[in-house]
């Protein structure tokens, strides 16, 4: 046993170090090689959809979603962060309903701020009786149909998070 881990280690030493010498390179190098652009995981290119659902009933992962949208964006390692809202969830984005705790405007406030783009479904919108001019301060678009619109986020290649 102890031979065999005395031959294979100096053979995968000069083996390393023969795809050193013909120019090989390593998988960090090979984008920069080929002009290509940034590899998955480098800063600033990727791109999420947190899909929010869940309603008042569980204040705890509105909140935790909005905030999510956010921090993701402000990491650096998001070209876009996106926090879809459709469901019963719209309802914590009308200025009318007093059942909500003030760290939800908070949480948008600053998901805002980060940089992510908050966007609702009017469908919902229209089935909770919520019109545009009673939505929080935050809310970057309406869309007709939110499954339209997430379907079109992922052939995009937005990873999806649900909430």
């Amino acid at each position: 046993m102890n031979r065999r881990v005395a031959w294979v280690v100096p053979g995968l030493v000069v083996a390393l170090g023969g795809l050193v010498a013909l120019g090989g390179a390593s998988p960090q190098e090979e984008p920069a090689k080929a002009g290509a652009t940034a590899q998955p995981g480098s800063k600033g290119h990727g791109k999420m959809v947190f899909v929010l659902t869940t309603g008042l009933e569980d204040l705890q992962s509105v909140n935790m979603a909005i905030r999510h949208a956010g921090m993701a964006k402000k990491s650096g390692y998001l070209d876009d962060s996106v926090l879809l809202v459709y469901g019963r969830s719209v309802q914590a984005f009308s200025k009318d309903v007093t059942a909500k705790p003030p760290q939800v405007a908070a949480a948008i406030k600053e998901a805002k701020e980060a940089g992510a783009r908050i966007i609702l479904c009017g469908e919902a919108l229209k089935r909770f009786d919520i019109p545009k001019e009673k939505l929080e301060p935050g809310v970057d678009e309406v869309v007709p149909n939110s499954i339209v619109t997430l379907a079109e986020l992922v052939s995009k290649g937005y990873q999806i998070i649900k909430y």
